[in-house]
């Protein structure tokens, strides 16, 4: 029997070699029309591994070469309108071995006929990102491939709108009325291609809310909707009475109210996770994930928390992420959030004042991989240090550990971390502010944490520079595997 081994990832020298090659071709006037003859798994392996540096031109002839020699799956970016549009031709000759396209473009691309065209002939399509240019002639062109969509991104365009969501929901002469359509649900609606959809994103698109209630009554499978107008049209549906469930697995909503809570799940019964950003109302946590008990992950940014009671005093064993950002600072008692959320792998705090009883209570053990303990650059809030070291026992088995603005923790505070057994598996971290920090705390906290590849100390003062600066050449004459990052980067 003969073993058919993967193909290992090509070894970077020679892809490299081959682009340089393939770079200075193009410098000769051998542009994207030019023939390009070369393996699959080549064009591939260089539009994977090696666009991060290529020049447009060179990008745009890889991914026409990669289209002609029959590679199913495409992810690429281009700006310029004659490298767009030869590989618009390309596709268009060679679209129907496609079945997922990832395209985004320039800001100011308008796209021509022969994007219409390819879009027509790619009937195996699962996987569509075409943003920002996508129109409704792009979606009237897919309905007629009919592909077995299952994911579909067309953020951003603002040429999209309830025309060409009917077009690709089969349901382009429909004149029922909104109430009809929620009353007849998935059996009232069309067989486009929509129908099999499982993700679909319009944010930025001028999508309606009419044009979300045809969506949520004709695609039986959707389980991620990303849109303005999701909440209304939950609303009209939930109090149109409707009882046929939802596949929604995740409910995204912006600068509007939450919709009625218990209502939502009941008819969303697989809804796990629910991101609000600038809710108008002022919110209790407790309140919502008691409403949707389903709920793993929960998202509140730049939300108004009720007086009191605002985080829940029950049990939520099965809340795994949650991220709350505060725009008036809550105190919270670490030890009841512990307690409250013992299966939490992700904890983001912001505007969150974290305490504790006293005397402390004992560190609890917790599946923490990523904790994250803020302070909003417009509260003059300060965090007591023990407790943040009480945080950081208690993730003592994360990989990212964000302390930003934790402006009182000190070397000693660092080592009592570091001896009660903390930060040893700790990958990115992030002490952002910490002013009080000095190099001999820096050095034993690199000692210390053999896993450390990423160390973030931005926002020190201008004064520690020098020394920071010179911390870098250590680390690199010391051959250590670690980034350290002062000014200028952004996070």
């Amino acid at each position: 029997m003969v073993g058919v081994r993967a193909p290992e990832r090509l070894e970077a020298g020679a892809l490299c070699a081959w682009l340089r090659a393939l770079d200075t071709a193009v410098g000769r006037g051998e542009g994207v029309h030019a023939p390009l003859r070369a393996p699959p798994a080549l064009l591939t392996a260089a539009l994977n591994q090696g666009a991060a540096g290529l020049r447009e031109a060179v990008l745009a002839r890889l991914a026409v070469a990669a289209v002609a020699a029959g590679v199913s799956r495409l992810e690429v970016h281009l700006e310029h309108p004659t490298l767009i549009e030869a590989l618009l031709e390309a596709l268009s000759a060679h679209s129907a071995h496609i079945t997922s396209l990832l395209l985004t473009l320039g800001p100011r691309t308008v796209l021509r006929g022969s994007m219409c065209v390819a879009l027509r002939n790619m009937t195996c399509l699962t996987s569509l990102t075409l943003t920002p240019a996508a129109t409704d002639a792009h979606l009237a062109a897919l309905a007629v491939a009919a592909p077995p969509l299952e994911t579909l991104d067309v953020s951003y365009c603002t040429a999209v709108t309830d025309k060409g969501m009917r077009a690709l929901l089969g349901v382009a002469g429909d004149t029922r009325t909104m109430r009809e359509v929620m009353d007849d649900g998935y059996e009232g609606g069309g067989q486009g291609p929509a129908a099999t959809l499982h993700t679909l994103n319009l944010w930025g698109t001028e999508v309606t809310t009419r044009g979300c209630v045809l969506l949520l009554s004709v695609c039986p499978a959707l389980s991620a909707l990303t849109c303005r107008w999701s909440e209304e049209a939950l609303d009209l549906m939930v109090r149109a009475g409707r009882e046929t469930p939802l596949a929604l697995s995740q409910l995204l909503l912006a600068e509007v109210p939450l919709p009625p809570l218990a209502p939502v799940a009941s008819l969303c019964p697989l809804l796990t996770s629910l991101v609000a950003r600038r809710p108008s109302d002022s919110l209790s946590v407790g309140q919502v994930l008691e409403a949707v008990p389903s709920l793993t992950a929960l998202t509140l940014v730049q939300f108004l928390p009720v007086r009191e009671t605002w985080f829940p005093a029950n049990p939520v064993p099965y809340l795994t992420y949650l991220h709350l950002s505060l725009l008036d600072p809550r105190p919270i008692h670490l030890s009841h959030l512990a307690v409250t959320c013992p299966a939490l792998t992700h904890l983001y705090l912001e505007g969150v004042t974290p305490m504790l009883t006293s005397p402390y209570p004992p560190v609890p053990s917790s599946k923490l991989g990523s904790l994250r303990i803020m302070t909003l650059p417009t509260i003059s809030q300060v965090i007591d240090p023990e407790v943040v070291v009480w945080a950081v026992v208690w993730a003592c088995g994360a990989s990212s550990i964000d302390l930003g603005s934790c402006k009182h923790l000190t070397d000693q505070h660092l080592s009592q971390a570091l001896d009660r057994g903390a930060l040893f598996q700790v990958e990115d971290l992030r002490l952002s502010g910490a002013t009080q920090v000095t190099e001999e705390g820096i050095d034993n906290l690199v000692m210390s944490c053999p896993r450390l590849r990423r160390l973030a100390l931005k926002m020190l003062p201008k004064d520690r520079l020098a020394q920071l600066e010179s911390l870098k050449v250590k680390i690199r004459q010391q051959n250590l595997d670690l980034e350290l990052i002062t000014y200028g980067w952004k996070f």
